[in-house]
């Protein structure tokens, strides 16, 4: 929801798409830098101290966006900037704790079901937050919007204080020495690594997504603003029934050989969607693939946890929420200038083109993943 937040109100504040796309920066863009700090203090302290302290930029953040509304001068835009930043750093280290902090409830043999389920949760999260923010905007304004997140991660930290902490403290490092160990350990488990790699290639497909579609669908398919709105709609359900099936599926399917399967059928639906001028054949060429990388993206995750020693964990998911990131931002980045350069239908068949032969690459090069077959 403060994510969501930081977009839509500088888009209905302040009318432009530069602070709107400021704002989206500086909550996605710290863990580029503080995702490394974070995955180090994780393995060092352990997931649930530096969850409960990292939700408070969270809290300040979202302190800072309810502040940046009362003021009517212009320090109004750097301070809720600087609030988006804070909820950046908050991001870069919750995330990764989340993850990490997920052994502490369950047993190993459970690991992998409870990370697709929390999964689920997180595409849950992102599909109904714009909803809930439409519908609490309307009724209480944006501050009636911001001081119910306040409200939820107070309520959320509070519960988690009586949850459980087992940790063995490690002995300190350097940062640079904690991460040369985690390299090292690492390369015990090679599909640490490939699963790493099959997580780039997912995340290639969801910057675009965001960036592109919306012209996709207003230009080529000629869908108008509400039209649009219910076209973009279905990238959320999509992803949400992607984590479901994952749930369903992840006892029926070689886990590994199936990533890979459903990487390359990604990578048609992208050169599809920049093809195919059907407003139905569209719409179900883009649940198709974003189901798939519903599905994928938990698998991932999942197997991620089921084969990362808990010493390393932290570590491990702070660069999988790095990926996350800046792999993301970057393919959005390169489809829009490509977009701009020449058309929406090219940028998405270069985009469509690197991810096949990423693919090929790992179906050839990721002989662990491609030995992965079930969950333990």
């Amino acid at each position: 929801m403060v994510n969501y937040t930081a977009i839509l109100y500088s888009l209905a504040e302040f009318n432009s798409s530069l602070l709107a796309g400021l704002a989206y920066g500086f909550c996605f863009g710290p863990p580029i830098i503080f995702g490394w700090i974070a995955g180090a203090y994780i393995d060092r302290y352990s997931p649930k101290r530096v969850l409960l302290v990292a939700q408070n930029f969270f809290i300040f953040g979202a302190f800072g966006m309810l502040g940046a509304m009362f003021v009517q001068s212009e320090p109004k835009i750097w301070l809720f900037l600087f609030s988006s930043f804070l909820i950046g750093i908050g991001w870069a280290f919750v995330a990764p704790s989340r993850l990490a902090s997920l052994g502490q409830y369950v047993g190993a043999d459970k690991i992998a079901q409870a990370t697709i389920i929390f999964n689920l949760l997180v595409m849950l999260g992102f599909g109904l937050a714009p909803i809930i923010i439409t519908q609490v905007q309307l009724s209480f304004g944006w501050e009636g919007v911001v001081e119910l997140s306040i409200i939820m991660f107070v309520v959320s930290s509070a519960l988690l204080i009586k949850a459980p902490n087992k940790h063995k403290r490690l002995s300190h490092e350097r940062l640079k020495q904690e991460w040369l160990d985690c390299f090292e350990q690492m390369k015990k488990f090679p599909i640490i690594a490939q699963l790493l790699f099959a997580a780039i290639i997912g995340y290639l497909m969801m910057g675009p997504m965001q960036v592109v579609l919306p012209q996709v669908a207003e230009a080529q398919l000629g869908l108008n603003a509400q039209e649009k709105g219910q076209y973009l709609g279905l990238i959320a359900l999509s992803l949400i029934l992607g984590g479901v099936f994952a749930m369903k599926f992840k006892h029926y399917l070689p886990i590994g050989r199936a990533i890979v399967v459903m990487l390359f059928l990604c990578g048609l639906s992208i050169a599809l969607i920049g093809f195919v001028s059907s407003v139905w054949l569209s719409c179900l060429v883009l649940i198709v693939g974003t189901t798939l990388a519903g599905i994928i993206v938990s698998f991932i995750v999942a197997g991620l946890q089921q084969f990362t020693p808990v010493a390393i964990r932290g570590r491990v998911m702070s660069i999988y929420t790095i990926i996350s990131q800046v792999i993301s931002a970057m393919a959005g980045v390169i489809a829009g200038a490509l977009a701009q350069g020449f058309s929406v239908p090219v940028s998405l068949y270069v985009i469509a083109t690197l991810f096949v032969l990423m693919t090929w690459m790992l179906a050839f090069k990721g002989q662990h993943l491609l030995k992965f077959k079930r969950f333990s």
